[in-house]
């Protein structure tokens, strides 16, 4: 991942096989008789997809970012304070049996006399989105990168109960009725948010806003 144009490629294939799939399911869902038990299930059935999609694609596009980032050999001086944070921290874990008194002392120590040191990315481990990715741990993810997650926070009731609470009770068994236009309404709702998260880590790279702003210490 060493070139912008590396970057939006797999941003780009990697959205364009999922929508393929949802948009190909869709189709399914709209051909089956209208609020017959099958078009249901199926509607019920797509659920744990579209969340599956969504989490699978945030991971992909911000992971795709931090291996960018990482890739891009710069001081810890040049990065934005939330890289910074993240390649001190992984230094920091990385040393097992320090007491958290000294992890403190060597924090400090590292962010006072560290800019002109080559930042260790943890890029090669990817994004953690632990499974479950609620609205909470999406803007943390978002704000570990230096990411502005904003404009997704009218969206957080929408992760949390439409998405992934739908999504986790149909997977334990239970049962609940997902009508045909509801099902569409959230299709449309993921693709949107996943289109959101694609143009936000481009827009990033293209801006170089991985990179400290004048002014900030």
């Amino acid at each position: 991942m060493r070139t912008l144009d590396e970057l939006q490629d797999t941003l780009d294939e990697d959205f364009a096989w999922r929508r393929s799939e949802l948009h190909s399911y869709l189709s399914t869902v709209r051909r089956a008789h209208s609020e017959s038990t099958a078009q249901r299930t199926l509607c019920r059935a797509g659920i744990p997809l579209l969340y599956a999609h969504w989490e699978g694609y945030a991971k992909h596009c911000l992971s795709a970012y931090l291996k960018y980032v990482g890739r891009r050999r710069l001081t810890y001086g040049e990065l934005h304070p939330a890289f910074v944070a993240l390649g001190h921290e992984s230094s920091l874990d990385s040393e097992e049996g320090m007491s958290a008194t000294r992890k403190i002392v060597r924090r400090a120590q590292a962010l006072l006399s560290g800019d002109g040191v080559r930042a260790t990315i943890p890029w090669r481990r990817g994004i953690d989105t632990q499974s479950n990715l609620n609205s909470v741990r999406c803007f943390d993810l978002f704000e570990s990168l230096g990411l502005d997650a904003s404009p997704l926070h009218t969206k957080a009731r929408l992760i949390d109960y439409q998405l992934l609470r739908v999504r986790n009770e149909i997977a334990h068994g239970q049962y609940l009725s997902v009508g045909a236009n509801s099902y569409e309404e959230l299709h449309a709702e993921v693709l949107w948010i996943m289109d959101f998260v694609r143009n936000t880590v481009s827009a990033a790279a293209e801006n170089q806003a991985y990179r400290r702003s004048t002014g900030i210490l």
